[in-house]
């Protein structure tokens, strides 16, 4: 009788190894399952995250590229020599920078257009202002480069020149020579000051109002607010 128990026991031990041999791969293969569901879950969020982020700095890096165009533009305008090359009628040094005032009008136009697909829809307003900004700027640089290349700033220079140096006509192109006699310098700065000089002046000065804080700064500020970058 004993040995019939010890062998049903036995029996019995067997069953339940054989019934985990078969159900603890089944729960570990579920755990794995598990797991891998939360930890796809898990990384899926994360990079949503890492990709928001990404493009929220773009986003931001856009804006600060349109709001800088401004202080590029007028950073060109002062390199190049406006207020010396072209209003002393130097055409050589005025002509040397023709191709910096091309690229820095491709460069206008093309932010336009990403001022465009920012702002046409989500801050129409914003997208006027800079539209309007964009191409005023535009037409600038065009009367500058048109100044230039049609030969009027040679013609003015010329006979700015021959008027100063009729006398003396050893220093003519002398500007060295020009800035060192005040009469004579004057007289030559009048009469290089042509009404088409005039009219690009005018653009300038009516560009610089457009960005002072009321026309355009304020239309920037939410976009600059530390606590929607934190």
């Amino acid at each position: 009788m004993e040995n019939i128990v010890n062998e049903l026991i036995k029996l019995n031990q067997r069953d339940w190894f054989d019934i985990g041999t078969v159900v603890i791969p089944i729960i570990l293969s579920v755990l794995i399952v598990i797991q891998n569901i939360h930890f796809a879950r898990r990384s899926a969020i994360l990079q949503k995250e890492i990709h928001n982020r990404e493009w929220a700095q773009q986003y931001h890096e856009n804006i600060l590229l349109l709001y800088n165009t401004y202080y590029e533009f007028t950073d060109v305008i002062v390199s190049s020599g406006f207020s010396n090359n072209v209003r002393c009628g130097n055409v050589n040094a005025a002509t040397g920078w023709l191709n910096n005032l091309q690229t820095l009008k491709t460069n206008i136009l093309r932010r336009r257009d990403l001022a465009k697909l920012l702002f046409e829809r989500k801050n129409p307003e914003l997208y006027n202002i800079i539209k309007m900004c964009f191409e005023g700027e535009s037409t600038i640089i065009d009367k500058y480069i048109t100044y230039i290349v049609s030969g009027k700033l040679l013609e003015i220079s010329e006979d700015a020149w021959n008027t100063v140096c009729q006398i003396m006509t050893t220093y003519k192109y002398n500007y060295t020579w020009l800035s060192q006699n005040k009469k004579e310098y004057d007289k030559f700065m009048r009469l290089c000051h042509s009404e088409e000089l005039i009219d690009i002046e005018h653009a300038i000065e009516k560009d610089n109002e457009l960005h002072n804080y009321e026309n355009f700064d304020k239309y920037f500020e939410e976009y600059f607010s530390v606590d929607k970058l934190a």
